[in-house]
């Protein structure tokens, strides 16, 4: 029997939340109910549409193509992909990895939604609902960290399969533990989980998951921009931002001159206001930030007090778009 969701409160990194059963009945209710993450789906907004809807019933759904890392994951896992979904008009809505407008697939009406499950700040332009519905948000590296808690703590078990699905979005969003965004849960629960799914070396698992992804030769430009990326509302600006986790970061460096006209396209298209991309060197940890445009570089030089070149700045030590590269645009922008 699926459990209705808990509403958390999760104030600080440190500390563990205790939930209580709220058995609310338009929860109790899945009829129509689809659990999805934003546009651009990443590992983590996939697996935790799944373990949302296995746990609290529904139907997971993805609104976008999966990219090669998702791919990997559950073809590694057995696991089954959510379902793919244009349109998501008249669908009552659980939102998985993300709370901003800005993210919303096309038909996903902000009267509808009823539960959101994120790891992300409530800032720039969230999401806007007429009714009362469900929180879980925690300062966690994952989404799937928070659902994998919340399965042990309603004693529901995960098929292998799906528990192999968990790790791999938790490895994925915290870039196998080396990301700032990491916490002692993700580790904790990776672990638990661990022999659940039949995993023996979890680095060596998340080392794959990394090799998986870097490689982009065959792909253009057009769609590395878009394959991990979101749109914001920061000081009333709209921002986009792209990255791609690599370890074999030259070989997207090398292709600058194409992803800078993919850029310009992309942003002039969309009618951004700011665009940026960022070529994450998971190797040796380092962010190689490209723009577009002198009112990007501005941007960038009060975001990050320092510009190296016309069109791209190294940042060592930089491998979070969450936790390190947005914030410090949204605090450009709104300053």
């Amino acid at each position: 029997m699926k459990k209705s969701l808990i509403a958390i409160a999760a104030l600080s990194a440190g500390m563990h939340a205790h939930a209580f059963d709220l058995m609310q009945p338009s929860l109790n209710d899945t009829s129509n109910l689809v659990w999805s993450g934003h546009i651009s789906p990443d590992t983590d907004t996939v697996v935790s549409a799944l373990l949302a809807a296995h746990i609290y019933g529904g139907t997971a759904t993805v609104p976008g193509e999966l990219n090669p890392e998702s791919k990997f994951v559950l073809e590694q896992c057995g696991a089954v992909a959510p379902v793919y979904l244009d349109n998501y008009q008249g669908k009552r809505l659980g939102l998985v990895d993300f709370n901003q407008q800005t993210q919303l697939a096309p038909g996903m009406d902000e009267a509808n939604i009823v539960a959101i499950i994120d790891h992300h700040a409530i800032g720039g332009n969230p999401v806007n609902t007429s009714q009362i519905v469900t929180l879980d948000i925690r300062p966690w590296g994952s989404a799937a960290t928070m659902l994998m808690d919340r399965a042990k703590q309603l004693n529901i078990e995960l098929p292998q399969e799906l528990a192999c699905a968990a790790i791999g979005a938790v490895l994925s969003d915290t870039v196998v533990f080396q990301s700032p965004t990491t916490t002692d849960f993700d580790r904790q629960l990776v672990d638990a989980y661990s022999a659940q799914a039949g995993l023996s070396n979890i680095n060596e698992f998340g080392e794959q998951m990394l090799i998986a992804k870097s490689d982009l030769s065959h792909i253009d430009a057009a769609t590395i921009l878009t394959m991990d990326y979101k749109n914001f509302e920061f000081g009333g600006k709209k921002v986009g931002i792209g990255v791609a986790e690599t370890l074999n970061a030259q070989q997207l460096i090398d292709r600058k001159p194409e992803l800078l006209l993919a850029m310009q396209s992309y942003k002039q298209e969309q009618g951004l206001d700011h665009l940026f991309f960022s070529i994450t060197d998971t190797k040796h940890k380092r962010a190689n930030l490209l723009w577009v445009d002198p009112s990007d570089q501005q941007v960038v030089e009060r975001a990050f007090q320092s510009v190296q070149g016309q069109d791209m700045l190294s940042l060592d030590g930089v491998t979070s778009r969450k936790r390190q590269i947005g914030p410090a645009i949204q605090t450009a922008l709104e300053q």
